[in-house]
Formats: structure tokens, C-alpha cells, sequence
């Protein structure tokens, strides 16, 4: 079931030695109720599918791990 996720992007300037022109995204998605994410994509390797693919991904990864109980 597709899922609707809100996205803001940021370019940021990240230079380097080999490229000092470089620029990223800062990708912000939040997808209901849990807290916002965040991912990094270089502006030359930018596209919306993706994007949407590394979002997925995230998503997932984040959905899998195991949530831990502490006593304080």
C-alpha cells in the first residue's frame, strides 16, 4: 500500500578536493506520526525515482530494527 511521505529539500554547498563546486541535497521526509528523517544525495545523481527508491529503503531499514527496553 503506497504510503504519502512529506519531503523538503535543501541543496547545500559540500566541496571537496575533487570537486570544490559540489553540491547535495539534505532530503527531510516524515512519513504520519513518527519523527522526521533525513538523507544525503550528491545534486549530479538527483533524480525523483531516486530519491523515492532511497526513501524506501530508509524507511524500511528503520521499520526493521528492533526497538530496546531500558529500567532507569
Amino acid at each position: 500500500m503506497p504510503q504519502t511521505v512529506i519531503v523538503k529539500r535543501t541543496l547545500l554547498a559540500a566541496p571537496d578536493l575533487a570537486d570544490p563546486g559540489r553540491k547535495i541535497y539534505q532530503i527531510m521526509y516524515q512519513a504520519g506520526e513518527l519523527p522526521p528523517h533525513f538523507i544525503y544525495l550528491s545534486e549530479k545523481d538527483y533524480t525523483k525515482e531516486r530519491e523515492a527508491a532511497m526513501i524506501k529503503a530508509d524507511m524500511a531499514k528503520s521499520m526493521s530494527a528492533t526497538p530496546e527496553m531500558l529500567t532507569l
